[in-house]
């Protein structure tokens, strides 16, 4: 009996260094990845909140393309959104509606040569302000004016 104990206790040594090597190593490239795309998705759900708060304006519907894209700005100086999302506002006037779109893609390197894109796409149609924040119109098909 005594010899089965001592059997198991040798079999229960825990993880070795390469086991905790790895562990370590998986743990830091997660860390890395999270650390460097984090501040894009958090840009992402500000503009997300400016939209929907753009939509909540009663005389959104009167306002010209530079005031909306200033009311936009504002928000953004605020909530600290610099770079492309700030850039890349395009406001088309339809007969029965206006659409908002913030359309934007940013590549942030990862490790060495290795680089990650994220492409963000909101839009804010004041027909369905309700479906804020959720592409609905292809503006592609539009010519882009300001």
């Amino acid at each position: 009996m005594g010899n089965q104990i001592d059997f198991s206790l040798r079999r229960q040594r825990g993880m070795s260094y390469w086991g905790w090597l790895l562990v370590t190593a998986l743990l830091g490239f997660a860390l890395t990845c999270v650390s460097k795309m984090a501040p894009a998705y958090m840009d992402e759900r500000y503009v997300g909140e400016a939209l929907k708060s753009l939509g909540d304006n009663p005389n959104l519907e009167n306002m010209t393309s530079g005031q909306i894209k200033k009311e936009l700005s504002r928000f953004f100086l605020i909530n600290n959104v610099r770079g492309e999302p700030t850039q890349s506002v395009q406001v088309v006037r339809g007969v029965k509606s206006t659409v908002v779109s913030i359309k934007y893609e940013l590549r942030q390197p990862l490790v060495h040569n290795v680089d990650v894109v994220m492409k963000f796409n909101k839009q804010l149609d004041t027909a369905k302000p309700e479906l804020c924040c959720d592409p609905l119109v292809d503006l592609e098909q539009f010519r882009k004016r300001d």
